[in-house]
């Protein structure tokens, strides 16, 4: 059986990024609270990207190097930060998913229920992805 380089791990990160677009929050009846695009704005990717690459050598046979944006962290992770402002009071939420372009799961988890009482109340919550790293 082929294994998957180094590369191609990058390649299903990158796709990963790309591809994968919307949080939804849910209660214990898995009905939605909210939900966003992983934009920025509400949501965004939080981990490290950049790596230094030698990109030449100068003159004295000395490497050259540039910083690039490279899917090189095994572990991807995506940022939520959102207040009871954002939701219908009281709101109770327990699961969060990862939704694609093609509108499918990605991923989900289950977390401790926590109740948006009031427009100040702030949930932040992290989601780590782990795609391996060849060895």
């Amino acid at each position: 059986m082929a294994e998957i380089t180094a590369n191609g791990y990058v390649s299903i990160r990158e796709h990963i990024v790309q591809n994968w677009k919307k949080i939804v929050l849910l209660n214990d009846a898995n009905n939605q609270i909210f939900s966003t695009t992983i934009d920025g704005t509400k949501a965004k990717w939080t981990h490290t990207r950049t790596e230094q690459r030698v990109t030449g050598y100068n003159d004295f046979g000395e490497p050259m190097y540039e910083l690039v944006h490279v899917e090189s962290n095994p572990t991807l992770e995506i940022s939520l930060t959102l207040t009871g402002a954002d939701v219908s009071l009281p709101s109770t939420v327990t699961k969060i998913q990862v939704i694609d372009m093609k509108n499918r799961i990605m991923t989900e988890e289950t977390f401790a229920p926590f109740t948006f009482k009031t427009a100040q109340d702030e949930l932040t919550l992290t989601i780590k992805i782990q795609v391996p790293q060849q060895r």
